[in-house]
């Protein structure tokens, strides 16, 4: 798949953005400290981020080394953050979520539509970019992989208090709206627009105190039964249990939200998005309280 930096050029293109106006607004200083002195161009990002981006990548790498130890596991998490790792992270959640509810949801019924693959793949290619770029620019990517093949088994995006939280509150202040691609028609725009319009409970529950937070999380089609999500979520909750940290997530389904029980979670709430012509869709907002004498802290 050609991945054409649809999500790192943004970033970068926003990252320019804030540190002009941090230098603008007198805090040159402070743009020096979290996105470096470099420029703009992907190429100069091929191998490694800014320096403070890189300090947090190696720091949030540390931690899941001591969490490997602790826990004793035969597979060695790491960190995702370089073009082409991105890229394979990419492709592994699009093949994760082909099938979620969600997806399914905003895409409405396609049954007896002749470009029905066509926008399964346009739109599920685009939510991805979307959500990518969205929360990278303030989160890790950890993944796994495969002893035998090498090649990813699953992977996370995550946010964790002080994970590039400055970066976060000023994405915040040039954060705009986006739309699914026109050709997938009014509908499909409509049911996304409602679905943006619940980001107002994860706010609320944003506003429980400092927490982690679980973005994405995929598990390669090869992997799926073989325990690799519950691992993954097992390193996520020792990560969380360090900071004695509760862990929220949202998700779609039963299926899924039985899942996560399985991992400690616990449904807060649960709220229905609802759109014109369409059936209402359930999320549940998670919970996993910390156990902090599950790990020693470090």
């Amino acid at each position: 798949m050609s991945f054409d930096f649809p999500v790192p050029a943004s970033y970068f293109q926003m990252k320019d953005t804030l540190r002009l106006w941090a230098n603008e607004s007198g805090l040159a200083a402070y743009a020096s400290s979290m996105f470096g002195t470099d420029s703009g161009s992907p190429n100069s990002r091929d191998k490694s981020t800014s320096d403070g981006n890189s300090w947090e990548q190696d720091t949030f790498g540390t931690r899941i080394e001591v969490v490997q130890m602790h826990l004793n596991l035969s597979v060695k998490p790491f960190v995702i953050y370089g073009v082409e790792d991105i890229d394979r992270g990419r492709e592994l959640l699009q093949q994760a979520y082909r099938s979620e509810p969600l997806f399914q949801w905003v895409l409405g019924d396609l049954k007896n539509d002749p470009q029905a693959k066509r926008k399964k793949e346009a739109f599920l290619e685009w939510m991805l970019d979307w959500k990518l770029k969205n929360t990278i620019s303030y989160s890790h990517m950890m993944a796994i992989a495969n002893p035998a093949t090498k090649e990813l088994a699953g992977c996370a995006l995550v946010t964790y208090p002080g994970s590039k939280t400055e970066i976060h509150q000023l994405l915040s202040l040039l954060k705009t709206g986006s739309a699914p691609p026109l050709f997938l028609g009014p509908a499909v725009k409509a049911r996304f627009s409602a679905l943006e319009h619940m980001s107002a409970a994860r706010d609320r529950l944003a506003g429980q105190g400092p927490h982690w937070y679980i973005h994405l999380l995929g598990v390669g089609h090869a992997e799926q039964g073989q325990g690799t999500g519950r691992l993954m979520m097992r390193i996520v909750c020792a990560l969380a249990d360090q900071d004695a940290l509760p862990v929220h997530l949202q998700v779609v389904g039963s299926k899924n939200k039985a899942f996560f029980e399985k991992c400690g979670f616990r449904a807060m709430q649960a709220m229905d998005v609802t759109s014109e012509n369409a059936p209402p869709l359930k999320i549940h907002l998670m919970t996993r309280v910390p156990f902090p004498k599950s790990i020693e802290l470090v």
